[in-house]
């Protein structure tokens, strides 16, 4: 009986599930159809679009042969002339101003006279000074004797040797500020300032004359600390100074800081430059060019020939008159061009005009071909 009843749910199961079955093997044809058809539409996609490149006309480019050159990793700095030497001539005693001996431009060598003041009170001082010294050296030898024999207390002849002492140092102060009257130059340079004027009465402090070393010149140039490790081992350097119709210059290395000066991190570089004919003049502008490495064999294209994708580098090779699309990997630049440090080798063919209007494996007409981008332009 149990057996009866089983084999009568066994059609009636099969029935309840038949519809699911049915449905579920459509599901899978529908899937495996469309599937089916976006792979046939990719192909037919692929055929036309190699078509349209096929029969796309030419492009006509410029190509450069892969040869190895110099390249340098550089830096292009600006910086600011100054002189070696800067002095501001103050007044070390008072008086008025008797005669002004130089005029503002002049050369004056160290130890030249600038200014004279009037030295009157000065001489009467020393004279007053003097004869009271005389007075105290005479007594001193006339009493020198009768200390020697006991005659007076040592107490005072110790006072007028004191006395003897006291003024001959202010006979000496008295003159050196006699000496100070006569205002001179401690640098070789040229009188840039003149403030002192004749009949002008001067405090100590108040300013004489402004003079300037430009026999040779500073140029100073903010370093960043990125790059100061190899300006380090460099000596000499490259300038051109704008203002002497970019004339070019060579430098040697005076003083590299050790602490930055500001909070950018810069660190202030001195360069030493000969101006023996004085044309380079205090404030002009100066561009620095700095060398830090040099790639004998490096290989270099334009940097407009490289298309950039996704943070990813481009470039078209040229090969059998087809574009070829080939990754790559840039390093330095140099001026406007870049580094290939991966991806190309010597003799290959890149496209260096006419890059952005071709696609992969597109036929193209080689119209020029150079080895070094200089030669793009002639």
């Amino acid at each position: 009986m149990h057996d009866k009843n089983m084999q009568q749910k066994g059609p009636k199961n099969l029935g309840r599930f038949l519809p699911l079955l049915v449905l579920l093997v459509l599901i899978l044809f529908a899937v495996g159809l469309g599937a089916r058809v976006k792979n046939e539409k990719n192909r037919i996609l692929e055929e036309k679009s190699n078509a349209v490149i096929q029969e796309r006309p030419p492009v006509n480019v410029v190509v450069q042969e892969m040869v190895p050159s110099l390249l340098r990793d550089r830096l292009n700095l600006p910086g600011i002339v100054e002189p070696w030497e800067d002095l501001n001539i103050l007044a070390e005693v008072r008086g008025m101003v008797e005669k002004v001996v130089v005029q503002e431009g002049d050369h004056v060598n160290e130890g030249d006279l600038i200014a004279r003041l009037d030295t009157r009170d000065y001489k009467n001082t020393i004279n007053s000074i003097k004869a009271s010294y005389n007075l105290a050296r005479t007594n001193l030898q006339r009493l020198s004797g009768l200390n020697d024999q006991a005659i007076i207390a040592q107490s005072e002849f110790d006072s007028i040797k004191a006395e003897v002492e006291s003024l001959k140092a202010d006979l000496a102060i008295a003159e050196l500020q006699l000496k100070r009257c006569y205002i001179r130059s401690s640098i070789s340079g040229v009188v840039n300032e003149l403030p002192a004027k004749k009949g002008l009465y001067l405090a100590v402090g108040d300013p004489v004359a402004t003079v300037l070393d430009i026999g040779r010149v500073k140029v100073s140039v903010g370093i960043p600390e990125a790059d100061v490790a190899a300006v380090r081992k460099i000596d000499r350097f490259e300038l051109i100074i704008e203002a002497l119709r970019n004339k070019k210059i060579t430098a040697v290395r005076h003083y590299l800081a050790f602490a930055p000066e500001s909070q950018a991190q810069v660190y202030r570089l001195e360069l030493e430059v000969a101006n023996e004919s004085a044309e380079i003049l205090p404030g002009m502008f100066a561009r620095v060019e700095i060398v830090k490495e040099e790639f004998l064999e490096a290989l270099a294209i334009p940097l407009y020939a490289v298309i950039s994708r996704d943070d990813k580098h481009f470039v078209f090779l040229e090969e059998n008159n087809i574009a070829k699309l080939q990754e790559v990997g840039l390093g330095i630049l140099d001026g406007w061009q870049v580094q290939i440090t991966e991806g190309l080798a010597p003799d290959q063919r890149v496209i260096v005009v006419g890059q952005r209007s071709v696609d992969a494996e597109q036929k193209v007409n080689v119209v020029k071909t150079v080895t070094k981008p200089a030669e793009i332009t002639r």
